[in-house]
């Protein structure tokens, strides 16, 4: 059985409650919707929704029948409550881990940020995921990079482990042919090696956020690496195609 790394909850959920403000995930998960196909009427998933913002973002095309799923109960609900705030009669919320989940139908599109660091036995988790995808979709996955950047925040959140772009092509590429990849957040290595890996500390997010100018210029800066790329960074995003 798939079981999740033991993890800190209160940093968990705090971590969940600050995502409606992260700007460094918000533009990877635009990112993310950049590189999905953009046809009408496509049944999408997204595997591991976590407080909810990405599937808001899916179901923005009121064509699209978007499903959602986390293990976690607390994101089930966040995610349920922002569901009920916006009125999407597009999306479903279901409470599960992906080894359990019992999908509906096949999928065109299969979304999943940060979910695989979570889980033992990864592979498992890729052949299951690509096993609803239909003959020509898409799966899209965003996993934590580089392991020498292994710290507080991974461990507070229950990871196993961070990724180089050859392992996550390798693992990917046993089920699905690997269409793009990519490094995401190179402006905050430095502050991810500082803070998480060598003090050992959380991640001065508040501090941060007071700084309007300095908020500021980290957004411009995301930004423009979601537009123009980037050859390091503290994220990878791979797409892939079942054919």
């Amino acid at each position: 059985m798939i079981k999740m790394q033991i993890e800190d909850r209160n940093y968990k959920i705090a971590d969940y409650l600050a995502r409606s403000n992260d700007f460094y995930s918000l533009n990877k998960y635009q990112l993310v919707m950049n590189w999905l196909p953009k046809q009408e009427h496509l049944r999408v998933l997204n595997a591991g929704c976590g407080s909810g913002e990405m599937n808001l973002l899916l179901a923005q095309n009121r064509s699209w029948q978007v499903e959602a799923v986390d293990i976690d109960e607390e994101a089930v609900s966040l995610s349920k409550q922002l569901k009920e705030q916006t009125g999407l009669d597009n999306l479903e919320v279901f409470h599960s881990s992906i080894e359990d989940f019992k999908p509906t139908g096949y999928y065109d599109v299969i979304v999943s940020n940060d979910v695989l660091e979570h889980i033992k036995d990864d592979i498992n988790a890729l052949e299951k995921l690509c096993s609803w995808l239909k003959p020509g979709g898409y799966l899209c996955i965003s996993v934590p990079a580089f392991q020498l950047l292994f710290g507080y925040h991974d461990r507070m959140l229950g990871h196993y482990r961070r990724y180089s772009r050859q392992q996550l092509v390798n693992r990917v590429a046993q089920f699905l042919q690997v269409s793009r990849v990519r490094y995401f957040g190179c402006v905050l290595i430095p502050v991810v090696l500082f803070y998480s890996t060598w003090l050992q500390k959380p991640y001065p997010v508040e501090q941060v956020q007071k700084k309007s100018f300095l908020v500021g210029v980290l957004q411009k800066m995301l930004a423009w690496e979601v537009r123009y790329g980037s050859p390091w960074g503290i994220s990878l995003v791979l797409l892939a195609r079942k054919f």
